[in-house]
């Protein structure tokens, strides 16, 4: 069974680094057969939204809220909620832009893992006792270039809700930053 489409306001990062963080995930996948860490292309989940409350100014809003000349470096695999996350290093970008969609938008009932700093990588459908044994090295790279999008994601009921899947992205624009006045 399908639940209800969600929101996911997220970072894409330029097609390089795009291509680097896969990489690792076909490594993770190879290793340790992780199905949740292919379900979905590398990208940095900024926020799950109220989808009733999210506008067209909301992408040109949060690319207001971050400083030009914005950098994030990756910084290695973490943890968090029981998901693993390349974590990245923002300066204070990823906050800036969780802070104003959720500001406008309000968070969604439901999401489907943390909003976390950093890359998702999945692998929550691996046993607590054995996620020491994943943890993948991340390339030292960074970006300071990259493009916010709003996913619409259907996903199966339940916590492997990568069973069934389909995402679109169906509203994105470049990050640069708000212009200096």
């Amino acid at each position: 069974m399908t639940r209800e489409p969600v929101v996911l306001a997220a970072l894409f990062a330029p097609g390089s680094i795009e291509s680097e963080v896969g990489l690792v995930q076909a490594s993770v996948f190879s290793q340790h057969g992780c199905a949740s860490i292919q379900a979905l292309p590398p990208l940095i989940p900024i926020a799950f939204l109220d989808a009733a409350r999210v506008d067209r100014s909301l992408l040109r809003e949060m690319n207001r809220s971050v400083a030009p000349g914005w950098r994030m470096r990756l910084i290695g695999a973490g943890w968090i909620g029981g998901h693993l996350f390349g974590r990245v290093d923002s300066g204070g970008a990823w906050p800036a832009l969780r802070e104003c969609a959720l500001a406008r938008c309000g968070s969604a009932g439901e999401s489907l893992f943390p909003a976390a700093e950093g890359f998702y990588l999945g692998c929550s459908e691996t046993p607590d006792e054995a996620r020491a044994l994943i943890n993948p090295a991340l390339p030292e790279l960074s970006f300071g270039s990259g493009t916010i999008a709003l996913m619409r994601i259907s996903a199966s009921e339940g916590p492997e809700w990568w069973h069934t899947l389909s995402w679109e992205t169906s509203e994105e624009r470049p990050l640069r930053g708000r212009k200096q006045q």
